[in-house]
């Protein structure tokens, strides 16, 4: 397998940590650039000991030319709005995977709509391509940017695309989410929603989280229907995964090994998506540490329905997903570094 050029832009968060640990393993990847503007100059296993003996690299501050030299792909890591003005600097010299919101919607009055401020790098919105894999892979692979999706979209998408595609269920969609507190970031202060969640569940953004807005977007564009999504983020006190559950109503009456039936069938070639037998549901402990997406599918009384996924918030909500679209942008199988 030949190999890649691969940097990391943040590597000391949460999310480029994950990214690290799993590209060490990673049969196609060399790993020539890591930045950090609070580690500069220190070991990378200083902060990550467990990679003793699998990494020698050092943690550099990000200079846009060191990173143009050194690398075919790179991952932004860092939180928005810090990819604004990487993308601007390194678009058409490395193939770009941004891990941030910057590039998710196509229209810069989206993004600002959504999260309250103003889109710095219009001009590569029409350059961007949604990254979720079992959605978008001929659009994925010969993208030059990548919008790697939000960790609550990637369930909720996967989980109603099907259904909506197909005009199974109507357009009003409910969905009450639960994640652990990694994905506030390692950065915590009082305000964060993730700061006092011991023997604690804790709503938060309740209706304005910009996810929905991700969420509406998206499924839109991979179905040309609308929705409405109500979306209610809650975080606990776990360190990672989400749990999705999310509400609707069938159109018609419909059994459940149909609609478990058109899972398989849709997902049948995307292989981090697991559709639980009839009866059982997707629990966080049986996704965590893995590129899963585990989907469960039960109808309630006068037609409702409930679809009920999880996936770990750090890996299939962001690095695993990540390095899942590296692998299709270099042609390599989609499975490497993520079993």
């Amino acid at each position: 397998m030949k190999k890649v050029r691969v940097g990391i832009v943040g590597g000391a968060g949460y999310t480029g940590g994950e990214l690290l640990r799993l590209l060490v393993n990673h049969a196609g990847v060399k790993i020539t650039c890591i930045t950090s503007e609070t580690f500069p100059g220190k070991k990378v296993i200083e902060q990550y000991p467990k990679l003793k003996g699998l990494s020698n690299l050092t943690f550099q501050s990000y200079q846009k030319q060191r990173v143009v030299e050194a690398v075919d792909f790179v991952f932004l890591a860092k939180p928005h709005p810090n990819s604004f003005a990487m993308v601007r600097e390194l678009f058409g010299k490395v193939r770009i995977i941004d891990l941030s919101a910057d590039f998710r919607f196509p229209a810069a009055q989206d993004f600002e709509r959504a999260y309250q401020t103003k889109h710095l790098a219009p001009e590569f919105l029409k350059e961007s391509v949604y990254g979720l894999p079992e959605i978008f892979p001929k659009q994925i692979k010969k993208a030059k940017l990548i919008a790697n999706p939000g960790c609550y979209p990637t369930g909720v998408i996967l989980a109603v695309f099907p259904l909506i595609q197909k005009g199974i269920i109507e357009p009003e969609i409910n969905v009450s989410a639960i994640s652990g507190f990694s994905g506030a970031g390692r950065s915590l202060s009082p305000d964060s929603p993730a700061y006092s969640v011991v023997d604690n569940i804790r709503p938060y953004k309740v209706g304005v989280h910009p996810h929905s807005a991700e969420m509406e977007e998206k499924i839109k564009t991979a179905t040309g229907q609308e929705v409405s999504i109500n979306f209610i983020p809650q975080v606990a006190g776990f360190e990672r995964g989400i749990l999705s559950v999310i509400f609707t109503r069938l159109k018609k009456k419909t059994s459940p090994e149909t609609l478990v039936s058109l899972y398989r069938k849709t997902y049948r070639k995307c292989p981090f998506v697991r559709v639980c037998p009839q009866g059982q549901y997707p629990e966080i402990k049986n996704v965590v540490m893995t590129n899963f997406c585990n989907l469960g599918v039960q109808i309630l009384k006068d037609n409702g329905l409930v679809i009920i996924t999880a996936i770990d918030n750090l890996i299939k909500g962001a690095a695993g997903q990540a390095i899942q679209n590296l692998n299709i942008m270099a042609g390599f199988p989609e499975k490497e570094a993520l079993q």
